[in-house]
């Protein structure tokens, strides 16, 4: 049997089917290309539903062998998450993959000074959202996919496990999803389901670009606290998307409940 390295890169993932929620931008529609580029089928939702829209019909004209599709999703809605994969599931028959880069930040604000109506927001989408996409997915995978089961890939922070002032409960939520991805790969191993993660440190998405605007000397204190700093202070938005292609990759049978992170360095000072 030929390596599986030396398959053709279109066959890799040819007829396996993938939803990307936050596939619109960032890491998600890295992620969603790098996918189209191995042959699956994809789901690009999320919101703004204009955003997912675009982005499928860009995407598009990458496929070779698998269909895109695009949708609205509010991952915090149980009803919204359904809709969207009961249209996946009608377009193309199961969920293979499951990939979660949902995520907001707050404004940096100390502790204290956090609404409960600031609290419960992020609390939705950093954490709500992803339990409402693995376990509705997870759900597909146990029913329809049989011994074959499937692969959840969430993405967690840096900042899950190494706390930084003033952004409290974005750590709450992110270290949330570290734990959220062992348990669920305990429960859903005995569906053949796998479940994994990444912790990026600074990648410039349209998020981080925000925080870098809003506070310009927060982009300095990053390259001074990150040893790779002559050369990479910030992560690319494919090197994000290759550690989620190999959690996600048909050889990968044996591995569930990780994370990889991915900081420049910065979590091993």
């Amino acid at each position: 049997m030929a390596n599986w390295f030396a398959t053709t890169p279109n066959q890799v993932m040819a007829g396996k089917t993938a939803v990307v929620m936050g596939g619109g931008s960032g890491i998600g529609k890295a992620t969603a290309e790098a996918l189209i580029a191995a042959g699956a089928n994809v789901m690009i939702c999320g919101v703004p539903e204009q955003l997912c829209l675009d982005t499928a019909e860009e995407l598009k004209a990458q496929a070779t062998t698998g269909g895109v599709i695009g949708m609205f999703c509010d991952g915090t809605s149980q009803e919204s998450i359904d809709a969207m994969l009961a249209k996946t599931v009608e377009e193309f028959g199961t969920v293979d993959y499951a990939v979660s880069t949902a995520g907001i930040a707050l404004p940096r604000t100390n502790a204290l000074d956090i609404t409960p109506e600031q609290y419960d927001k992020i609390f939705a989408v950093n954490v709500k959202a992803n339990w409402f996409l693995a376990t509705s997915a997870g759900k597909i995978m146990r029913d329809k996919n049989g011994d074959k089961g499937g692969k959840i890939v969430l993405v967690s922070s840096g900042r899950g496990d190494r706390a930084m002032e003033n952004i409290a409960p974005y750590s709450t939520t992110k270290s949330a999803v570290m734990g959220m991805i062992r348990a669920l790969a305990v429960d859903l191993a005995k569906y053949n389901i796998t479940v994994n993660g990444i912790a990026p440190g600074y990648v410039m998405t349209p998020m981080v670009e925000k925080v870098f605007a809003d506070n310009p000397a927060q982009e300095a204190y990053v390259k001074s606290r990150t040893p790779l700093r002559d050369f990479h202070y910030m992560g690319s938005l494919d090197e994000m998307a290759s550690a989620i292609m190999f959690f996600l990759n048909p050889v990968n049978e044996y591995t569930t409940g990780q994370y990889i992170t991915l900081d420049g360095g910065w979590s091993i000072q």
